[in-house]
């Protein structure tokens, strides 16, 4: 009892202490001059307002400099304008910088920016008013840059972006219905390049192009009429593969014959498929049975296997060339071989791999498809080179291949 009596004394005795150091602690803080801790954040005073330095014009923007105000309080700089549309927009840049971008104007013509000082009560300045001249913006310079002539099968576009703002070329044709309607969209922030609309038949076609940026700015719409090349998809029956000293060895039930057997899908082990002793880069060799001056080439990826889904995964090629010879040396050398085109594979939903998207499937479904550019020369026997599957691994394997041109 007495222990217990003794340890309790103690406790209270400690505690007490405890109890009057805060409670004088409190006083002090309570007692202190509220501005000696610094500026109320909420304090309701708006700092100083910026001074202009300079404008810079940009192609659909501009970079403004200025001097910030003296404020220890200072949090950002704010800009306020008006879109071609009517839409009022804003740009924030910290008090670490001393200029602000503002951009997304849809013409040339002069507009007026509001520059705000906002502190940490978001207390803003008064307004500080600035005009900027944008320069031509990227998607009216891309309009202006189109350059059109016919294709295999549908239209070539050329294009200039010298800025390399982000746009979309969006190209219209008429549907089953005869309705004039987007038909194909290229998002691009190159600043030159082209690229190809197929799918129509050789006769003369109307083909409408215009430009939108992500501002939703959107340009006039380029009409064109023109005819298309004419293309066929070749005779898969002639096709038959050859095997060339180097050439990558087979395994696992699969063949350079599979790929053209009409099977899109590997049921029953309709696939190609390298074996053990494969090692990347490596390829195949194969007779298309006919000269041609190629178009485009589709091949389809490995799509199951012991239940489980191969899109855009393992042994499936990812980065690919396609070589053409009309005289393929027999040593299986490279002499006498021209590249026809490069490809890299990308996964539209950019989902990690295992992961499908609906968008994933649907372009699996259609086959991955390379389209050669119009001076390809006209070429009887095809090198199918992997430099890359999806895996990184050894192995290459996909069920089917086809191929469109002008045989001669």
């Amino acid at each position: 009892m007495l222990f217990k009596k003794i340890f309790s004394i103690k406790i209270n005795k400690k505690m007490k202490r405890i109890i009057f150091l805060l409670c004088w602690g409190i006083i002090v803080i309570q007692g202190c001059d509220k501005n000696a801790l610094g500026p109320e954040k909420n304090s309701g005073v708006p700092p100083g307002p910026v001074s202009i330095v300079k404008v810079t014009d940009l192609p659909g923007a501009a970079i403004i400099t200025y001097t910030l105000p003296k404020d220890t309080d200072l949090l950002y700089v704010k800009a306020q304008y008006t879109a071609k549309d009517g839409t009022i927009r804003e740009s924030k840049a910290s008090y670490y910088n001393n200029n602000i971008e503002v951009v997304g104007f849809g013409d040339t013509s002069a507009h007026e920016v509001k520059l705000f000082a906002v502190n940490e009560g978001e207390n803003a300045s008064k307004p500080v008013t600035v005009i900027v001249h944008p320069k031509e913006p990227p998607y009216l310079v891309v309009l202006d840059s189109l350059q059109t002539r016919p294709d295999f099968g549908g239209i070539n576009i050329t294009f200039k972006n010298p800025s390399g703002g982000n746009v979309a070329i969006v190209v219209l044709a008429n549907d089953t219905l005869g309705h004039f309607v987007p038909f194909n969209t290229n998002y691009t922030n190159l600043k030159e390049g082209e690229f190809s609309v197929r799918g129509f038949d050789s006769v003369m076609t109307k083909f409408g192009i215009y430009i939108r940026d992500r501002w939703n700015n959107i340009s006039d719409t380029l009409i064109v009429n023109l005819k298309p090349l004419f293309e066929m998809r070749l005779d898969r029956t002639k096709m038959q593969g050859i095997a060339l000293p180097g050439d990558a060895p087979l395994g696992y039930g699969g063949n350079i014959a599979n790929l053209f057997d009409g099977n899109t899908t590997d049921n029953g082990g309709h696939w190609y498929h390298t074996g053990d002793a494969a090692r990347m880069p490596q390829r195949f060799t194969f007779d298309m049975g006919v000269k041609a001056k190629l178009s485009r080439l589709t091949w389809w990826m490995r799509q199951y296997g012991g239940g489980q889904t191969f899109y855009y995964s393992l042994h499936n090629p990812r980065t690919v060339e396609i070589w053409g010879s009309n005289n393929p040396p027999s040593d299986g050398s490279w002499n006498n071989w021209i590249l026809l085109a490069a490809h890299d594979q990308i996964k539209p939903s950019g989902l990690p791999e295992g992961q499908l998207s609906q968008a994933d499937i649907d372009a699996a479904v259609a086959g991955e498809t390379i389209t050669f550019p119009l001076n390809t020369p006209a070429v009887r026997y095809i090198r199918f080179k992997t430099l890359r599957n999806w895996s990184n691994g050894t192995y290459v394997n996909f069920d089917e291949l086809a191929l469109w041109g002008q045989p001669e």
